[in-house]
């Protein structure tokens, strides 16, 4: 199956993997994933770098485009929906109709402008539970039956990360609610749990850095943060500090999925990036062979 979600014939004899890359946003998770592509398509591994947004862009035209691409719209609906607007109202007053144009850049630019002044958590913990269904479908769907017909999956983004940031925002508005506070907690739980790689088939990486590195890589890029980087979805400054605080909070709760998946983790250090990212690949192919007992050699 290709990056489009089309059957694609391995040419390898060896079982196939998933590979998921964890980590927060500017890490170098893109990078290192189309890096890791490369060198697997140097030593003849059928590799397939495959995105669940990328995959919604261009669904087939069947039931499991269409139901993914309805628990990706809810997820959204419910996370931005119920938010509250500067200029009173909701923002989902401005949303379009069910089965609009959710995955345009128009409705980016609507959320990104938004002036949010507050939001439900309980909006929220419906946009959790979408983000674990939603990437459910996609593994069972999409990920699996590629690994089953022997490719090297890669995915540049676990959908683990949007679950912890997603529990994050809730939390900020919680407060001290603690049958709220109960309740975000067990749908983390449950992400974590339900999300978990299978040991046998996959090899989740985690990739580390320090969130101001990776401020300062976002910007450089793309002149900005992005919308759902901050706390700005929930009525917060969407600056630099509050792009550290949702990474630094988020990189602790990877490191602790990290230790309950047994994830392999790698650097991407400020200095000697390309050693590192070297580095980074040539750890992530020997967990890869050691998995495939060396079959992908």
């Amino acid at each position: 199956m290709d990056r489009n979600g089309s059957t694609v014939a391995s040419t390898s004899l060896s079982p196939g993997c998933a590979i998921g890359l964890i980590g927060i946003d500017g890490v170098g998770k893109t990078t290192l994933a189309g890096e890791l592509e490369r060198r697997l398509t140097e030593r003849g591994t059928q590799a397939l770098l495959l995105s669940r947004r990328q995959y919604l862009k261009t669904r087939p035209r069947d039931f499991v485009g269409d139901t993914m691409a309805a628990l990706y719209e809810g997820s959204l609906r419910t996370l931005y929906g119920f938010a509250d607007l500067a200029e009173g109202g909701t923002l989902g007053d401005h949303f379009p109709p069910p089965a609009g144009p959710v995955m345009s850049a128009g409705f980016e630019r609507i959320l990104d402008a938004a002036a949010i002044t507050g939001n439900d958590p309980h909006a929220l913990i419906a946009s959790i539970l979408c983000e674990i269904a939603g990437h459910l479908a996609f593994r069972e769907a999409v990920v699996a039956p590629a690994v089953r017909a022997g490719n090297v999956v890669i995915e540049d983004t676990h959908g683990i990360k949007m679950v912890v940031k997603l529990y994050l925002l809730a939390a900020s508005l919680a407060g001290s609610r603690e049958q709220l506070n109960d309740s975000l907690e067990a749908v983390l739980k449950a992400g974590i749990t339900a999300l978990r790689p299978d040991p046998a088939t996959a090899v989740p990486v985690l990739v580390q850095v320090d969130p101001e590195i990776a401020y300062q890589r976002r910007v450089a890029q793309h002149g900005r943060v992005g919308g759902m980087e901050h706390y700005g979805p929930v009525g917060r400054a969407n600056g630099r500090d509050s792009y550290v605080e949702l990474q630094s909070r988020s990189q602790k709760i990877f490191d602790e999925i990290a230790t309950q998946w047994g994830c392999l983790r790698v650097d991407l250090p400020p200095h000697d990036r390309e050693g590192g990212l070297r580095t980074a690949v040539d750890r992530i192919l020997a967990a890869m062979d050691e998995l495939g007992e060396g079959q992908y050699q």
